[in-house]
């Protein structure tokens, strides 16, 4: 999937307006892309993404994390360094 794509998909998700079965799929996507700008997307939108689809667990991608990072519980040591200082701002305080 293409970067514009998925960060349109993460923002539909965030708000509503798509199938929350489809995160799956676009966690595997921003995984093999290693993109910063859609991590930023991401984590600027864990709080949209926190209640339908906090679907992993520790062991799995940290893009996943979208309910314990929501919620300030996942460590913030586990989070790229580009997303850190977001989240810590965001959702850690």
């Amino acid at each position: 999937m293409e970067k514009n794509d998925i960060i349109n998909e993460i923002e539909e998700l965030a708000n509503g307006g798509s199938d929350v079965a489809y995160f799956p799929g676009l966690v595997y996507d921003m995984d093999l892309l290693e993109d910063e700008d859609i991590d930023i997307v991401l984590i600027k939108n864990m709080e949209g993404l926190k209640e339908s689809l906090c679907i992993g667990t520790f062991d799995q991608s940290w893009r996943a994390q979208t309910g314990d990072i929501a919620e300030g519980k996942y460590p913030l040591e586990k989070l790229p360094d580009h997303v850190r200082e977001i989240a810590r701002e965001l959702y850690y305080t």
